[in-house]
């Protein structure tokens, strides 16, 4: 069977207005649903509900994080709160399995900020297997991370197939291999996209995302800094990874559309939503079909992990996180910015010397926008 090709769910009136056609012609094989995105005190809508229950009733609903902060030193009550959010997730709807993002957040409101990339060492490697251990627990189901589109330099670019290698042994873990993702690290700091996919554990890839972004002028540079916006159309580099990749990810078993809502705003832009959808599954149809469908695979039995009463933290971490967090904050110029952290022996192990200006100036914008 062919990996099943579905959409990221989105709560929005222009995003199910502009999906609800492919949802009767019976094309979404498969809704990936973020559960972390309404806010506690938020409803859940009656259609939501109806629909989420009719994929998980089928076996045909994944779950998707955005807020856990994999990589965050200090462990707070968002975290603990974010948990407790899944436990309730799995217990209502039959989720077949539950997936994060790499890096830490960039604010500690729980509903901002962007996720910012860690070097890779012992303590970033421990914490992120530490917050892995936990999610399985709860979840009781398979766990995979998605890869990052925002790197600070090119050595975080290269390390980040590594990292998430490491990071996904204790819990037999699975990757997202997000292809626009691939695209902005790609286009930022002038990569073969093919080359880096190459980077990645292949093997491990069980889900790939497929979407749109964006271009954002900078100051320091005379080119655009790519997106992760998900907010225009799959350029056609990234339907062009998607053949590429397809072949080399053996275990693939789905393949996920994302687009925000509030960002179909034209009968235009509804027309593109559904042709994007369209390519994808005529991308996927002339694939190699593997002996079984993702229905038919067997799970291995998850096991309880053992872990610390208390999370794990590293004070010095924390520190490093904050320092970064705040400079970027404080300064204006990208220059200075990276000049003061580079200065800084405490962060030794991120390397800011390393660091493009343009990219500094991004996280500098993404932080502000968020703080």
């Amino acid at each position: 069977m062919l990996p099943w090709v579905g959409i990221s769910l989105m709560p929005e009136a222009d995003f199910i207005e502009a999906a609800l056609p492919l949802f009767q012609n019976g094309e979404v094989d498969v809704i990936e649903w973020s559960f972390d995105t309404l806010r506690s005190n938020s409803k859940e809508p009656q259609w939501l509900s109806l629909l989420l229950n009719e994929y998980s009733k089928n076996g045909r609903l994944i779950g998707h994080g955005v807020r856990y902060s994999l990589l965050k030193a200090q462990w707070d009550s968002n975290q603990e709160k974010w948990l407790k959010q899944l436990s309730t997730a799995v217990k209502k709807y039959n989720y077949r399995h539950v997936t994060e993002h790499f890096g830490f957040m960039s604010s500690d409101d729980f509903h901002k900020g962007t996720p910012l990339p860690v070097p890779l060492n012992k303590t970033t490697l421990a914490i992120g297997q530490d917050r892995l251990k936990r999610l399985q627990n709860i979840s009781q189901l398979p766990v995979g991370i998605e890869n990052l589109a925002f790197a600070l330099s090119t050595k975080q670019v290269k390390e980040q197939g590594e990292f998430l290698k490491k990071l996904l042994e204790p819990v037999n873990g699975f990757l997202i291999l997000d292809l626009h993702n691939i695209y902005c690290q790609a286009s930022n700091f002038k990569i073969d996209p093919i080359e880096l996919v190459k980077s990645y554990p292949l093997d491990k890839v069980r889900e790939i995302h497929v979407s749109g972004g964006s271009w954002a002028d900078v100051s320091t540079s005379k080119n655009k800094v790519r997106r992760d916006t998900h907010d225009e159309a799959v350029p056609k580099e990234v339907f062009e990874l998607l053949k590429s990749a397809l072949p080399l990810c053996k275990n693939v078993e789905y393949i996920i559309f994302e687009r925000l809502g509030n960002t179909i705003k034209t009968e235009k832009d509804k027309l593109q939503f559904a042709k994007d959808f369209k390519k994808i599954k005529k991308i996927v149809a002339t694939q190699k079909k593997n002996e079984n469908s993702p229905s038919e695979r067997l799970t291995k039995k998850i096991i309880k992990h053992t872990v610390a009463k208390e999370p794990l933290e590293s004070k010095v971490l924390r520190k490093q996180q904050q320092l970064i967090i705040e400079t970027l904050l404080k300064h204006k110029d990208v220059a200075k910015a990276t000049k003061v952290l580079t200065k800084n022996k405490a962060l030794k192990d991120w390397d800011p010397a390393l660091w493009k200006n343009y990219m500094v100036e991004t996280a500098m914008v993404l932080i502000k926008k968020w703080n």
